[in-house]
């Protein structure tokens, strides 16, 4: 399990998306449940500039789907 998390200890584009996975996005408000977290084999985060903390929830995924994509893409 993956999950984007604000205090997500990598960053989305340090994250090795081969293989199987499934990618979990938290609600716009509360992110992911912390229960849910503890879960996750890995968090990360979408590095951000200035001084914006978060993203559209669909947003977010767009963003997380296209890396994991181009990861993909790029293995052949």
């Amino acid at each position: 399990f993956y999950g984007a998390a604000l205090d997500g200890s990598e960053a989305l584009w340090d994250v090795d998306f081969s293989g199987d996975c499934a990618i979990i996005i938290g609600s716009e408000e509360k992110g992911i449940r912390p229960l849910l977290q503890k879960k996750c084999d890995h968090l990360f985060q979408i590095p951000q500039r200035g001084k914006t903390q978060s993203l559209n929830a669909s947003v977010a995924a767009g963003i997380v789907l296209a890396e994991r994509e181009r990861q993909r893409r790029a293995e052949g």
